[in-house]
Formats: structure tokens, sequence, C-alpha cells
């Protein structure tokens, strides 16, 4: 297999670990109330606390939902990739900046400077492991 061939997986991995945060903060933030408030008016067949056990519960399948297939996408980039450090530092990537576009769509959070700089160096620093241990690896290769 093709030593990019993982990159797919990692990023469908690393998605599904942000949209199982959204659904596991909708779980029990107040906009719950407000989606099961407006199943309640709009469909008007079951009563208010009914409605709000229905939508936690949707939640908690989708929280189940995104983690199966985030551990699935996983598995497979971990199956087409040479290293994990490569599958982890894609995955991280998306995971990160999926959580902050849907935490600023979904619940309105800001996006701070500052959350992106130390999301950068975290990055930047399982990268230069990932370089390091490649030249580890290299290294023992030619003194075997």
């Amino acid at each position: 297999m093709a030593s990019s061939s993982f990159i797919p997986f990692a990023v469908v991995s690393g998605f599904f670990a942000a949209l199982s945060s959204v659904f596991a903060k909708l779980f029990s933030d107040e906009r719950n109330a407000l989606l099961h408030s407006y199943i309640s008016q709009q469909f008007n067949l079951v009563p208010e606390k009914t409605s709000l056990m229905m939508t936690r519960c949707v939640c908690f399948l989708l929280i189940f939902g995104c983690n199966s297939a985030m551990w699935a996408t996983f598995t497979k980039a971990l199956n087409a990739a040479t290293s994990s450090v490569q599958v982890s530092i894609v995955n991280a990537a998306v995971n990160f900046s999926a959580s902050a576009i849907l935490g600023y769509l979904v619940f309105d959070e800001p996006l701070a400077l500052r959350w992106w700089i130390g999301a950068s160096f975290i990055l930047a620093g399982t990268i230069l492991i990932s370089q390091s241990q490649k030249r580890l690896e290299e290294d023992n290769k030619k003194h075997q």
C-alpha cells in the first residue's frame, strides 16, 4: 500500500472524534433543552419530559456512533500507515481544527489566537517527535 493511503482514514477519524465531542457537549448543554423544546413545539406528539429524554438518547447514540466510526477509521489508518505516529499527527490536526470550527459554529465558542497557537505547538511537538523517531529507526536499520 502507498505510504499516504492512510491519510483519508486518519482525516475521517479525526472528524468523527470532533463530532463525538460535539454530541457529548450537546448531551448536557442548554442547547439540548432548546432542541427538545423545538421538537415538542413542532410535533406536539410527546410530552416535554419525554422529548428531553429522547433528545438525550439521540445524542448518546450519536456519541457512540461517532466513537465507533472514529475507532474503525483510525484502525484502518493504522493498518495502512508505516508508522502510528503519522496517523496520530493527521488525526490530531483534524480533530483540533474540526473541534474549533464546530465549537464556533454550534456553540458560538470564540476561536482565540491563543488556542490556535497552543494547538500549533502541540502539533509541532508531535511532528518533531515523529521526525526523531524516523531518524532513530533509520539509524537502527543502518547499524543492523
